[in-house]
């Protein structure tokens, strides 16, 4: 069994693969809206509450959700649905659109009306969902439209996600033309349906039911606790005999998931938990980054295992916000690594800082020895970071600062300044840079802000024509008095005489 550090570096180099790839969803769009506000009244007709409607929000619902999640992890995404020619279909393309994703395949008809489904919220609190929007069968000609895109697009993708929601565009003509794609061009095929047994004549490569659609798919009655665990421990392989698949994960929400491979043995995927567990309204679209990330990474090239890691990583992070959301990449590469601050890697550093600036965040960047941290490092670092969104922290190899401090320094080695300054809440990066001074991480980082304590002018540092010429502000903190790395040297050398 390789280390951790194998694995997670393994898993690392698999999600840097997902912009190289080409995913093509097919399934049932909808539009998700959010009505949120607060009630403090009830109602004089009736005993009903009064929302004060505060804000709105209209995101992509569905299969939609499944492809804006594909997207924002990076890979080339084809959406291939039929929607309206209706207000709910526009605010549906707009959505995907920046999002990231491509319509070139979908199919607007004036004989649909796009799903839709509005939630009025108070404080976080469902309080009623609408739904409309058609639900029958699509028509024979809107079948043929749908079979050419398939034929289009199928052909240069690496994976195809199924995102089956029982609302028509799934019909046996579709999944016959699958089938035929299937045979013709191997591809990852992941299916996401309350119907799997459907699709399988497809061979599909994995599928992805939850617990109440297994237990239906084999015929269990439905149980609690951690009697599900057992329950699928003992049955799950009969998943795989009904729905053809190569590899089930069956999700148990708070409970992970259970991982089947045929012939292989059982392995369980323990979910994440937080301290204050999230509304359920935060579980909206989980199985929809399941499914996309559990394609990506089986497209690129992970294990069974180590992509079922990958989704479950994926849907932890989006059941931290409310609403129906997406994981990215950064996210991901950071859920990943948990904790793990240190960047060595070139490649990695402008990676990271370009996430990190497509959110909008502001990137703070300082530097320095901290070679015995004390209390005036603290404050200067906490000072940096409310600056902006994102401290990065250069620290100075062993060799640089002898060059900068003499023979006798540093008296603590690189990795132990790594991993105490990694320690502190207000530090998100920390990378070592070998020269005296760094010149070329701020290049490479082009920070919002350069963060120095008091003991610099602004015209004293010789970074700063490099910082204002890419932009950034150079800010000078508050000086820390009486709080230096040599008086704490000298002190422990008083001392030490004095024994």
């Amino acid at each position: 069994m390789p280390t951790l550090d194998t694995q997670t570096q393994r898993l690392l180099n698999q999600i840097n693969r997902f912009p190289h790839l080409q995913v093509l969803v097919i399934g049932d769009a909808i539009l998700d809206s959010y009505l949120q506000g607060t009630a403090t009244r009830l109602c004089r007709e009736a005993p009903v509450p009064i929302v004060d409607v505060a804000g709105a929000e209209q995101v992509p619902g569905g299969a939609a959700n499944t492809a804006a999640n594909v997207a924002s992890l990076g890979g080339e995404t084809y959406f291939l649905s039929v929607i309206g020619e209706d207000t709910a279909g526009d605010q549906l393309c707009i959505t995907l659109k920046e999002r990231g994703v491509r319509l070139e395949g979908l199919v607007r008809s004036p004989q649909r009306q796009t799903l839709a489904k509005q939630r009025l919220l108070a404080e976080h609190q469902l309080l009623v969902r609408f739904d409309q929007g058609s639900t029958e069968a699509i028509s024979t000609q809107l079948e043929h439209q749908l079979i050419k895109q398939l034929d289009r697009f199928i052909p240069t993708c690496d994976a195809v996600i199924i995102s089956d929601y029982g609302y028509g565009i799934l019909t046996p003509k579709i999944i016959a033309a699958l089938q035929q794609l299937q045979a013709r061009y191997p591809y990852i095929l992941v299916a996401d349906s309350k119907r799997l047994q459907t699709y399988a004549s497809l061979h599909v490569t994995a599928v992805k039911p939850n617990y109440d659609e297994a237990v239906g798919l084999i015929g269990l009655p439905r149980l609690t606790g951690s009697q599900r665990v057992a329950q699928m421990t003992r049955r799950g392989q009969e998943v795989l005999a009904v729905t053809g698949a190569d590899v089930a994960t069956i999700t148990l929400d708070r409970d992970g998931a259970l991982i089947f491979i045929k012939d292989e043995e059982i392995v369980r995927e323990p979910t994440r938990t937080y301290a204050n567990p999230a509304p359920s309204t935060y579980a909206t679209g989980a199985g929809d980054t399941y499914v996309a990330t559990l394609a990506l990474a089986l497209a690129s090239g992970a294990d069974p295992h180590g992509a079922a890691s990958l989704a479950a990583k994926a849907t932890a992070v989006t059941t931290t916000e409310a609403g129906t959301t997406c994981c990215n990449l950064l996210a991901l590469r950071r859920a990943l690594m948990e904790g793990n601050k240190r960047i060595t890697d070139q490649a990695e550093l402008v990676s990271v800082v370009a996430q990190h600036r497509a959110a909008g965040q502001r990137i703070v960047f300082t530097n320095g020895c901290f070679d015995i941290l004390h209390s005036g490092h603290v404050t200067c670092l906490e000072q940096a970071k409310a600056l902006g969104n994102v401290l990065i922290v250069g620290v100075n190899t062993d060799d640089s600062i002898r060059q900068l401090k003499g023979p006798s320094r540093p008296v603590n080695a690189l990795a132990d300044r790594l991993t105490v300054l990694a320690a502190l809440g207000c530090v998100n990066y920390v990378v070592p840079f070998a020269d005296r001074a760094p010149r070329e991480l701020i290049r490479l980082i082009r920070p919002d802000v350069y963060a120095k304590g008091g003991d610099y002018t602004r015209q004293s540092l010789p970074e700063t024509p490099l910082i204002e010429e890419q932009g950034g502000e150079v800010v000078i903190l508050p000086y820390v008095g009486d709080r230096s790395t040599t008086t704490l040297i000298q002190q422990i050398r008083a001392t030490s005489g004095e024994q």
